[in-house]
């Protein structure tokens, strides 16, 4: 039997306005990854919304046949938007061109962790105490971060489109 809320979820494209204050809010203006730093005007986006409020935003970049999933907020955890939210982006990066694509998440971020495997990303790489390198950009980062795992490193997954 369907999920009748599943059927009312709609994507819409994220103005570079919202991306630009979302950024703000969520990400300390910037976000920043072991390959390049990504500010507002960089992003492509979109907001899922159900009833009329926004329940999760995902941004993308694209560099040739590579796209990026750069932020993913789900604003309601655990009802599968940011699943709903991962998938639109892959596929518009897919639509756009790209052949695979790839994100970063800090080690302390099971929940993702787990969402992005289940969801076919491999992880490929972790990238060493990039958490310093993110806190010389953005000296807010704490040094202990989700279930109070220390924040030291970045990993990379990767997934063909």
């Amino acid at each position: 039997m369907a999920d009748p809320g599943r059927d009312e979820l709609r994507f819409e494209p994220a103005s570079p306005t919202r991306i630009a204050a979302m950024t703000d809010e969520h990400w300390g203006g910037i976000v920043v990854t072991p390959e390049r730093t990504y500010r507002a005007a960089n992003l492509s986006g979109a907001f899922a919304r159900l009833a009329g409020r926004e329940v999760a935003l995902v941004t993308w970049a694209r560099d040739g046949a590579t796209g990026e999933v750069v932020t993913l907020d789900a604003f309601e955890p655990g009802r599968g938007f940011g699943r709903r939210a991962l998938a639109f982006a892959e596929a518009e990066l897919a639509r756009e061109g790209a052949t695979d694509a790839k994100l970063y998440t800090t080690n302390d971020n099971v929940r993702a962790i787990a969402l992005y495997l289940r969801a076919g990303w491999r992880l490929v790489r972790v990238h060493l105490d990039a958490m310093d390198a993110v806190r010389a950009r953005k000296p807010g980062v704490p040094l202990t971060g989700e279930y109070g795992i220390p924040l030291r490193d970045m990993w990379e997954f990767a997934k063909p489109l």
